[in-house]
């Protein structure tokens, strides 16, 4: 989810490959808006959501979301020399970015850790409806967790856990690093 949203901000590409990359944006803009206002399910009209920003926050603004939230909101913790980029996006998903000195809040770059926690029914459900998918790779974590990636796209792993209504995604370029921060329990709920 996170990865499929990241465009390279890069301007010295050939005029060619930019107005390619504006063709592409612009017909994913149709795309969202097109989905943005279909009927809904009732047959109403569904209001396009709000734009999510990027914001900057401490560890305690954290904290305090999580405790607003009424489902656990899932960090890597703290890690030194990083600032901590908070986004609120429609449909109870947020997103935590480990962002170094030098990186830009809201740069679309897919180069930083990226926690990303999905309140929605049936999250476990569809971890495990997830898992039997075709190149799907699966590892069941303590405490009757599921863990799913895909082979062909490993830097984003999910997880989940029975009775919970949150998915977690944790990306990260390497995707080494991000099956070891799900498998060794470094991702956890803020406290």
């Amino acid at each position: 989810m996170l990865e499929d949203s990241v465009v390279d901000t890069r301007t010295s590409a050939p005029a060619h490959v930019r107005v390619g990359a504006i063709v592409a944006i612009a017909l994913a803009a149709g795309f969202i808006t097109w989905l943005a206002l279909r009927s809904g399910s009732d047959g109403k009209s569904v209001s396009p959501p709000a734009p999510a920003v990027p914001e900057i926050v401490a560890p305690a603004r954290l904290r305090a979301l999580a405790a607003t939230l009424g489902h656990p909101l899932y960090w890597a913790g703290p890690q030194a020399g990083m600032r901590y980029e908070l986004t609120q996006a429609s449909g109870d998903r947020i997103f935590i970015r480990y962002l170094p000195t030098g990186a830009h809040v809201g740069d679309r770059r897919p180069r930083f850790l990226a926690i990303g926690t999905y309140g929605q029914q049936g999250a476990f459900t569809q971890i495990r409806a997830a898992s039997k998918r075709p190149g799907a790779v699966t590892v069941r974590l303590t405490g009757g967790g599921l863990a799913v990636y895909d082979r062909a796209r490993p830097t984003s792993i999910y997880f989940g856990y029975p009775d919970s209504d949150v998915q977690v995604e944790v990306y990260d370029p390497s995707a080494r690093t991000a099956r070891r921060l799900v498998l060794a329990g470094q991702v956890v709920p803020i406290r």
